[in-house]
């Protein structure tokens, strides 16, 4: 089995504008030697394999806004990097349905092999990241950046766009009333998932570090229409961003 160190895409890490976006399901790569877990490559291709679109629109944001962005390296369904290392789910046997053939019955020590390769050296980046802001002097605003499907589990979701927390709520209200403000997007608010349970990534390096964090969720089948829709999404997001960094309440 193939378990040599993977290290996570970075983009403009020296960058300090006071914004950090993370976006731990960003690819549906699996490495040599695991025979794309037993899956089909179409099923690789689905949102079980990763957020659609959430890197593009990472991508761009950061490139709009001169802003550090770090993207997990492999599939979810190999190791997903939103999980607690303790929690059951962090190499997933299941996935809206579909049965994961290699990850059936995996011994501890190939959980951990899959943990030190892939997983380790992701969240090690975000927190050199963070460390290296603060250290500086600086507090940025931390944000996931996901993607979620139309239907799940056969159920319709009419949300565009989703905005999640767990105990601190400010950026993620903030950036609610900014959405409502300027556009009619159909906004969800703890939606489609709640922070109370999915924010592993937030807690630990945003949240645990006092500073304002929040998922966004964008609805996978409009970010899949073009770079140009790409570009719309990622402006929107970053003027909202802008707008909250001059807001005192969020230092």
């Amino acid at each position: 089995m193939a378990t040599e160190s993977i290290k996570p895409s970075v983009l403009h890490s020296n960058s300090r504008e006071g914004v950090v976006i993370i976006c731990d399901h960003a690819t549906n790569f699996i490495p040599e030697g695991y025979d794309n877990l037993g899956l089909e490559a179409s099923t690789l291709e689905s949102h079980i394999g990763w957020d659609i679109g959430a890197a593009d629109v990472a991508r761009c944001m950061s490139f709009m806004m001169n802003v550090p962005a770090i993207f997990a390296p492999t599939s979810r369904l190999l190791i997903d990097c939103n999980r607690h290392p303790d929690n059951p789910s962090l190499v997933p046997t299941i996935s809206d349905g579909v049965t994961v053939p290699a990850n059936q019955q995996l011994s501890q020590s190939n959980i951990q092999n899959r943990k030190t390769a892939y997983y380790d050296p992701f969240h090690d980046a975000c927190a050199e990241i963070i460390s290296d802001h603060v250290d500086e002097g600086y507090r940025p605003l931390v944000i996931g950046l996901h993607s979620f499907t139309p239907i799940m589990n056969g159920i319709h979701r009419p949300w565009q766009i989703g905005f999640m927390w767990d105990e601190d709520p400010r950026l993620a209200q903030a950036m609610i009333g900014l959405i409502k403000r300027e556009t009619d997007l159909v906004v969800g608010i703890n939606q489609p998932y709640s922070g109370k349970e999915l924010y592993h990534t937030m807690q630990r390096h945003g949240a645990d570090h006092g500073l304002p964090q929040t998922v966004i969720e964008i609805r996978s089948d409009l970010i899949t229409e073009g770079e140009g829709m790409i570009r719309q999404w990622a402006a929107l997001l970053a003027d909202c961003l802008d707008e909250c960094m001059a807001r005192d309440d969020l230092v």
